[in-house]
């Protein structure tokens, strides 16, 4: 497994389940005198888990993290500078799909642009994530790498989104904002009204 494989694990529930798992395993291979690895078993049994149960009752309190996955439609509140210096600013319907399990999540973006023409998609790298202050909710940071469309003279470009995950019962929300590294002039934005619409992945862009 990677090094990062549990770092949305909840430690100490972790711990207890490792022990609740190998404790009767040790007792069976010695009963039965069986040769088949515990070490094996453990890892199946938690990848299974992380694959496939994460956001599912019991299991899911073997995670510190809420179940982000779905995908999320609102506007995006973009600000930049053209080739002449002048600031533009304007507002676009703008898609996050979340694909998310125990171990992995993966944002990925897309705003529909003046026409109905689909911008580019970005996808997330390097996500960091921390509960909010108020410990109600959580943020998320990342990374993305938009791959740029000739067609669009839309030049490839990295960039970050700092974005806060909300839960009110039933309803998920993000907000928050986002920076580019577009040259020659940095670009720069809002999110509004992200709301949860469903949990179809299939997007697209």
């Amino acid at each position: 497994m990677k090094h990062d494989y549990f770092k949305y694990y909840n430690s100490k529930t972790l711990l207890t389940l490792i022990v609740l798992i190998l404790s009767p395993l040790l007792l069976i291979k010695e009963y039965w005198l069986l040769s088949i690895s515990s070490i094996a078993v453990l890892t199946a049994i938690l990848m299974f888990i992380s694959t496939y149960l994460w956001k599912y009752k019991p299991f899911k309190y073997i995670f510190w993290i809420d179940d982000f996955s779905g995908r999320y439609e609102g506007f995006l509140h973009f600000q930049y500078k053209d080739d002449q210096g002048n600031l533009k600013t304007g507002k676009l319907p703008h898609v996050k799909t979340i694909k998310q399990n125990g171990h992995v999540i993966t944002i990925t973006s897309s705003t529909m642009k003046e026409g109905g023409v689909k911008s580019s998609k970005s996808v997330s790298k390097a996500l960091s994530i921390e509960k909010t202050k108020d410990e109600q909710h959580f943020k998320l940071t990342y990374d993305y790498l938009n791959e740029g469309s000739t067609e669009q003279n839309f030049s490839k470009h990295e960039g970050t989104d700092i974005i806060e995950f909300i839960r009110n019962g039933t309803e998920k929300t993000l907000a928050g904002g986002y920076y580019t590294g577009r040259e020659p002039f940095q670009t720069k934005g809002e999110y509004s009204k992200l709301n949860w619409v469903s949990n179809d992945l299939n997007h697209e862009f």
